[in-house]
């Protein structure tokens, strides 16, 4: 009920996503009058829950339950057992603390981390982490995100990540002293292979398997390359359009127009929680919603989870 598409459009990608997977089931929680009938023929089920999260809601109120909504009743349902993941489109920070407060956090962590895997040059992925949890980090966060990261590459079939630390330059005496002095923690543990620190242009290259920031300036390198993605897209676009083209060379831009769009890749998994909390983007379309549900779906295939806590 929280993102920028009707509530509509969101059900339709979620059903896409788990339409080859049928011991999948999904249950929204939403508006049943207007969701009910999406799902009538479907395996998939909806929960009444009509008042969506508003901005101004206080956030103690939400937390209590004096204030029921949507993301509070589906959080609620993994706490319960009766889901094993919830994927959202509203609040970053009100699905955060939610998740915190009924689900829990693993032994060992602190505050969760939003990490995102995202593809480089070449077809490697890498995963970025902090997204936008936690506005600042201590070197102590930073070292503990690393091995949250380290543990969430792992999951995607990295045996050995490498770690580096987002800043604005590699040498040694750049940037805030709250990177460099978790740069020697990192750099101290014999259980990460730390490489330094990596500009952000150059995570799309050869860079670490994993890149380390707090959630301000993560967020902010994140926004920075989907919006250099749109445009790209939009390049394409207007290439694509142009007569005379042959076709073999169409699909070629076709292709690569699609890489680049960040729907394929949109949704962000919340490290350090209990559970499997999934964030969308609020401007999630059909197709993106459909990519943060088959994210949540990979989670649970995987031992994320299980990951994250033995790294803790």
């Amino acid at each position: 009920m929280g993102g920028d598409a009707p509530p509509a459009v969101l059900v339709a990608g979620a059903v896409d996503a788990v339409a080859a997977e049928p011991a999948a089931t999904l249950t929204f929680f939403g508006d049943a009058a207007a969701l009910a009938p999406q799902v009538a023929s479907t395996r998939h089920a909806v929960v009444d829950a009509p008042r969506p999260l508003a901005l101004d809601d206080p956030l103690r109120a939400t937390l209590r339950g004096a204030l029921e909504s949507s993301m509070r009743a589906a959080v609620a349902a993994v706490a319960a057992g009766d889901a094993d993941a919830v994927v959202s489109a509203g609040s970053t920070g009100a699905l955060m603390a939610l998740s915190r407060h009924l689900i829990g956090m693993l032994p060992g962590a602190s505050r969760p981390a939003i990490v995102k895997a995202l593809a480089g040059e070449g077809g490697r992925t890498f995963r970025l982490l902090d997204l936008g949890a936690n506005i600042s980090a201590g070197p102590a966060q930073l070292h503990q995100f690393s091995r949250m990261g380290v543990a969430a590459a792992k999951g995607g079939d990295v045996s050995t990540p490498t770690v580096g630390l987002l800043n604005i330059g590699s040498e040694l005496h750049k940037g805030p002293a709250v990177v460099r002095a978790a740069a020697a923690l990192l750099d101290a543990d014999a259980e990460l292979r730390y490489t330094g620190f990596v500009e952000p242009d150059r995570m799309f290259a050869a860079g670490p398997d994993v890149v380390v920031a707090d959630g301000f300036a993560g967020n902010i390198a994140l926004k920075a390359a989907e919006g250099a993605a749109r445009m790209a897209c939009h390049t394409l676009a207007r290439e694509l359009s142009r007569s005379g083209l042959g076709e073999p060379l169409r699909r070629r831009l076709q292709q690569a127009r699609d890489a680049y769009d960040p729907q394929s890749h949109n949704g962000a998994i919340l490290l350090g929680l209990a559970g499997v909390v999934v964030k969308s983007h609020g401007k999630a379309d059909r197709h993106g919603f459909a990519s943060a549900v088959r994210q949540a779906a990979s989670a649970l295939s995987g031992t994320l989870v299980a990951e994250v806590a033995d790294r803790l």
